[in-house]
């Protein structure tokens, strides 16, 4: 009789744990880039370990297909993929791996639409597991450069967008690109711009000025101005190393300059109006690909 009340209190205790899982809140965004070099990976990583050290749990999930590289910039090696805990290899818990630096990565990328050929009860099942993974403050989808169905869709599943971008010419036409990709196919309606990699202030203003007036003429799109990050020496030397700027050279210009971006991302008060539950998250996925 003990046994057995034993066992009831358990699953009564762990349907609440999920329970909670399922409700709390979490911000996700998806981070998008025009073309591969303007460093949007280093900011996803440094982004979350700054908005880890102001008290948000995070965690990266690594959607750049065919080119995931988070963790190599982390340090860290990833066992498992999603691929694996689609194929029931191994459980989503197995898939996730923790940092060093108190921030959660899940291998994502093309294994991930994979689901589509799955039979609609593993589908589910690997939805409901998702809505289990924790309780996590931000949810951050590191797609991959450019347009793709793959960088649509995770759009689609996120809050909000960030757009990284360099004052590059060719960047600023290829973002414009994204852009206009977000407004035809009414995905979001305003998407937050990082300028990485600016030389002055003046570059990044021009830069953001360059694709606002063209947004303003052509999309029905609202660009937000979340800030810019200037192009650091110590960038490079802190990607060396494998260890994030934000922690090898906590005092660098684009250690500040990315702190205040994350600042300015939670003080938005769009950050707690326009947010999901894990559970929401799990609803879009059934629909996506249920």
């Amino acid at each position: 009789m003990l046994d057995q009340a034993n066992k009831l209190r358990a699953m009564v205790n762990n349907t609440q744990i999920v329970e909670k899982s399922q409700n709390h809140n979490i911000k996700i965004y998806s981070v998008v880039s025009g073309k591969g070099g303007v460093g949007k990976t280093n900011f996803v990583i440094n982004a979350a370990i700054k908005f880890r050290q102001m008290g948000k749990k995070v965690l990266i999930l690594d959607a750049d297909i065919g080119m995931s590289n988070a963790n190599i910039l982390l340090g860290i090696q990833i066992p498992h993929s999603l691929f694996e805990a689609i194929q029931g290899d191994v459980t989503l818990q197995d898939v996730i791996v923790k940092s060093p630096y108190g921030i959660d990565i899940i291998s994502g990328g093309a294994d991930f639409f994979y689901m589509e050929n799955l039979d609609t009860e593993k589908q589910h099942q690997i939805v409901e597991d998702l809505s289990k993974l924790g309780e996590y403050d931000i949810l951050l989808i590191d797609n991959g450069a450019g347009i793709s169905k793959q960088s649509l869709t995770f759009t689609i599943l996120a809050d909000e967008i960030i757009l990284v971008t360099t004052p590059e010419p060719t960047a600023l036409t290829d973002a414009y690109r994204v852009l206009k990709a977000v407004s035809t196919y009414n995905l979001k309606n305003k998407v937050k711009v990082v300028i990485n990699q600016i030389h002055d202030i003046s570059a990044g203003e021009d830069a953001y000025n360059k694709l606002l007036k063209t947004s303003q003429q052509f999309l029905k799109v609202k660009l937000e101005k979340t800030g810019c990050i200037f192009n650091d020496i110590r960038m490079n030397k802190a990607i060396m190393d494998q260890c994030p700027i934000v922690l090898k050279f906590p005092n660098a210009l684009a250690s500040n300059n990315i702190s205040q971006i994350c600042t300015t991302i939670l003080e938005d008060k769009s950050y707690d109006q326009n947010i999901s539950t894990m559970k929401q998250l799990s609803n879009r996925l059934i629909r996506l690909f249920g």
